[in-house]
């Protein structure tokens, strides 16, 4: 071990004849282990050793701690950044020789577990989306924010979901089925400016044979389409080379080009199995807002129609309109923000006007303003 601990002193008592209750890691011995000592119940972390010593952190514990980490709610990292910490040298029998007080900050980085890194690989969340910005922190992120890494995270999930699968040239309902792709449960959220993590589909999480450990995984080919749209940012000539709802998606994964959110970092399984982290700037934002302003130039256009809601998939947040002023069916997808009216239209079967973006090949329209058409008055003269 050659290097030296950043902190005071302290005597090695509290530490003295502790007992491994719990191991967590284990590679050629105990490398993260739950004990309890005189003082309280501590967790160690073996980060050095050499012929004669083992090096330890070591912060207090408890059980809540233990069960938020084997649930992926907390990295190890996060486990250790406490406000009481310790480094404990001990002989190879685990008999402390020497303790100093000391902090993470104080700690040489080689020696620390990474940010993110959870305790088990298959807790690493399915994808996480982290906003980056000055003044960025914990207690200090606004609610616009949030809005922008949830919705950008979701959006871009449901984009490239759709792409996948081919959903977009497909009229009538969405499958329901699709939903589970992109619309994954928050596994947990950070503080290194402003980060989100999602784990697996509900429906997998936690059981023995998850989405990972099969070859056909659903969720794989939606990684893939977001890990190639993701790179090709950096490339005027390969976004023009993408589908416009992949552009869309990544649209959602680039930093507004003024406000507080400099850059996006996109991470995650579902993108790269070896942790990659993918990092989206503002220069990446001004070609995907030219390339997509081009392609939206020639393959949508703006419609406004009339109809009826004769169809309505309230998962995914689509209905089908029928009954056109232009006499064709149209899969209209709407956000949550106007569901009650849409569903209002759905259950009273009142006739809507609806403005949008509409997709040439398909018809397929992405509705921004939606309104209830007034029913026509009933006069003397009609009887």
């Amino acid at each position: 071990m050659d290097w030296q601990v950043g902190g005071a002193p302290v005597e090695t008592t509290f530490f003295d004849g502790f007992e491994i209750e719990k191991v967590l890691i284990e590679f050629d011995g105990p490398r993260l282990f739950y004990a309890s000592t005189s003082f309280c119940s501590m967790l160690f972390m073996l980060v050095d050793e050499d012929e004669l010593h083992l090096r330890h952190l070591v912060v207090p514990a408890s059980q809540a701690m233990l069960g938020n980490l084997k649930k992926g709610l907390l990295t190890v990292r996060e486990a250790l950044d406490q406000p009481l910490l310790w480094v404990v040298d001990t002989n190879l029998n685990y008999s402390p020789q020497a303790a100093w007080r000391s902090d993470l900050l104080a700690l040489p980085k080689d020696v620390l577990p990474q940010p993110g890194v959870m305790l088990w690989p298959h807790l690493q969340p399915t994808f996480s989306l982290r906003a980056i910005g000055d003044g960025l922190a914990e207690g200090a992120v606004p609610a616009s924010v949030i809005r922008q890494v949830v919705d950008g995270a979701s959006t871009a999930l449901r984009k490239a979901a759709l792409y996948v699968t081919d959903e977009p040239t497909r009229q009538g309902r969405v499958r329901k089925s699709l939903k589970r792709l992109y619309d994954l449960p928050a596994q947990r959220f950070a503080y290194r400016s402003f980060e989100i993590a999602f784990g697996e589909p509900e429906e997998t999480a936690g059981k023995a044979s998850s989405l990972w450990e099969d070859e056909e995984d659903e969720l794989a080919p939606l990684g893939a389409a977001l890990e190639k749209v993701i790179t090709a940012a950096a490339s005027e000539d390969q976004l023009e080379s993408l589908d416009i709802t992949l552009l869309e998606a990544i649209e959602k994964l680039v930093p507004p080009l003024s406000g507080v959110v400099s850059e996006f970092e996109v991470s995650g399984r579902i993108v790269n199995a070896t942790g990659r982290k993918y990092s989206l700037k503002r220069e990446d934002s001004q070609r995907v807002k030219k390339v997509l302003q081009k392609v939206r130039g020639r393959e949508e256009k703006i419609s406004t129609l009339e109809g009826m809601v004769s169809e309505m998939d309230r998962d995914n947040l689509t209905f089908t309109l029928r009954q056109t002023s232009d006499d064709k069916d149209h899969v209209c997808a709407f956000s949550s923000d106007i569901f009650d009216e849409v569903l209002e239209a759905f259950s009273q079967a009142v006739r809507v006007t609806v403005s949008g973006r509409e997709t040439l090949k398909n018809g397929n329209i992405e509705v921004s303003i939606f309104n209830l058409n007034e029913p026509a008055k009933h006069s003397a003269e009609d009887d």
